[in-house]
């Protein structure tokens, strides 16, 4: 170990996944950077978690349980940031996976200047690596990453994530969100953000508890994640990306139906149209006095209709 490195935080959430768990810290043990602390941060799992946690034997990895925050990603999340040490930190999802040198190549671009550094994922689908990387963006090789593109849409998707604990200091993700890790992100973006064009992080999609496909679940604070977005990303993205920005507030507005708030669907509908108009929001209010289980039937029908032609 190089005395001289900084510790890096590992903060692995994690609920009833024992046996990915196990693979997500093996990855995170196994990295060449050393200088590691990890943190797993339970979510009260009743699979065995507690006890195989409890009897791990390296030193660098802390067992915590969520007692003081909500319960849900964005709680354990922030339970993990409340026991992080690190100068740096990193996210690794607890059915996911680092490659050896994710993290030393990340750093290398963090001691060049950087206080975040992105770097692509890999999707695995059904057990096998499919080589598609999951996020999207406009560059064609490694470079600086635009503040612009982050506001305007711009940037989505997955990546793996290196970044100061200055962005976390007097912050904390928003427990009335489920995902909504933009509001993190978009901090990132008022300080140099370094994009490493390179799949470092294995991101397993598709599964039956996977967070995607359990949105509709926690359809309310979803529909806060989109609406937030919308509302830090608005003052760029209404001059520069109207068709995003109008986008997010249609997407609060489906998810405000899922979940009974029909005021905040139709709000998020008016604002959407107002901004850009759209096919999109103007079919979903002409839709909107359908049954929900009958949206959700279409919407799932739709994305395998764009999965199936690539559109």
């Amino acid at each position: 170990m190089n005395i001289n490195e900084p510790l890096i935080s590992v903060i692995i959430p994690t609920f009833n996944r024992i046996n990915l768990l196990k693979k997500a810290l093996n990855s995170a043990l196994n990295q060449t950077y050393k200088n590691l602390e990890i943190i797993i941060t339970d979510d009260k799992s009743s699979d065995g978690t507690s006890e195989f946690c409890q009897n791990l034997k390296d030193p660098r990895v802390k067992y915590v349980v969520n007692e003081t925050h909500e319960k849900g990603p964005n709680g354990n999340k922030n339970n993990g940031f409340d026991n992080c040490n690190g100068e740096f930190i990193c996210l690794l999802d607890d059915d996911d996976e680092l490659y050896l040198t994710a993290i030393s190549e990340c750093f290398d671009f963090i001691k060049q200047g950087y206080n975040a550094v992105f770097a692509d994922c890999i999707c695995e689908l059904n057990e096998k690596i499919s080589g598609k990387i999951s996020g999207r963006n406009p560059y064609e090789k490694s470079c600086e990453m635009s503040k612009i593109d982050y506001h305007c849409g711009r940037i989505s998707g997955e990546y793996f994530k290196l970044f100061s604990r200055k962005f976390i200091e007097n912050f904390r993700l928003d427990e009335k969100s489920f995902g909504g890790e933009n509001e993190l992100y978009i901090r990132f973006f008022e300080d140099l953000v370094y994009y490493h064009k390179k799949p470092l992080y294995i991101y397993r999609i598709a599964r039956s508890d996977s967070a995607t496909v359990n949105a509709a679940k926690y359809a309310s604070k979803v529909a806060n994640a989109y609406l937030k977005t919308a509302n830090l990303c608005h003052e760029i993205a209404s001059v520069m990306a109207p068709e995003f920005l109008a986008l997010q507030y249609k997407n609060a507005a489906y998810y405000a139906k899922i979940a009974g708030n029909y005021a905040l669907m139709y709000e998020c509908l008016f604002k959407s149209l107002r901004i850009k108009f759209n096919k999109e929001a103007f079919i979903f209010l002409l839709l909107s006095p359908l049954p929900s289980s009958f949206l959700q039937s279409l919407s799932k029908l739709r994305v395998k209709i764009k999965e199936k032609f690539g559109i």
